[in-house]
Parts: C-alpha cells; sequence; structure tokens
C-alpha cells in the first residue's frame, strides 16, 4: 500500500525577531522527484505561497527577499524552510507539502 506523508516540526515555535528560525519538513513517498512546497497562513487569514523546490531547481515567492531559503537534502528526503533575519511580519502558520504532479504557483 502507497503511503505518501509529511512530517512538521512543532507546530508552535517562539523565535525573537532578528534570530534565524528553521522549519523542519521530511517526507515519505516512493517518488524519487516530488514537486515540494511551502506555503503559509498569516494572522489575517491570507493564504501566500513561499517556496517551491524540486531536484532540479527552486523557486521563491517575492517577499521572501532573500531571508527565506531551503534545506533540500534529497537523501533525507527534508525540505527545510529557514528564514533569516526572522521579522515580526514573518508571524504565520507555515505547511510544507508535496506533489507528485509538476504545479507551481504563479508569483504574485
Amino acid at each position: 500500500m502507497l503511503c505518501d506523508k509529511v512530517t512538521q516540526s512543532s507546530p508552535d515555535q517562539t523565535v525573537a525577531s532578528g534570530s534565524e528560525v528553521v522549519l523542519l519538513c521530511t517526507y515519505d513517498t516512493v517518488y524519487s522527484n516530488p514537486d515540494l512546497f511551502w506555503y503559509r497562513i498569516r494572522p489575517d487569514y491570507s493564504f501566500q505561497f513561499v517556496f517551491y523546490g524540486d531536484n532540479s531547481g527552486s523557486q521563491a515567492a517575492d517577499f521572501t527577499q532573500g531571508r527565506f531559503s531551503v534545506k533540500h537534502i534529497p537523501t533525507q528526503k527534508a525540505f527545510h524552510l529557514v528564514i533569516s533575519p526572522l521579522r515580526t511580519e514573518d508571524s504565520a502558520t507555515y505547511y510544507c507539502a508535496f506533489s507528485t504532479m509538476m504545479q507551481v504557483p504563479r508569483k504574485s
């Protein structure tokens, strides 16, 4: 039976502005090159694309301004989001997801 899943770090993290935060994400799938995503829901309930990546490249939303990056380690099936330096406006609920069908969101 095929069982795909994503495991994220603790849902609640309190981190001081100006520091670095690493949001952990591991995935389990039989596919060798899934499309990996980070999204977030802000306190005003707006839904935003943050980051996309696969084994051949990546794409980030404009607001990330070089402060957001991903540690993609395919051998460990890891796709961790790094935010540094952290700003107050980064406060949100972040979600890691993957797909086995290519649908890269457009920057907005």
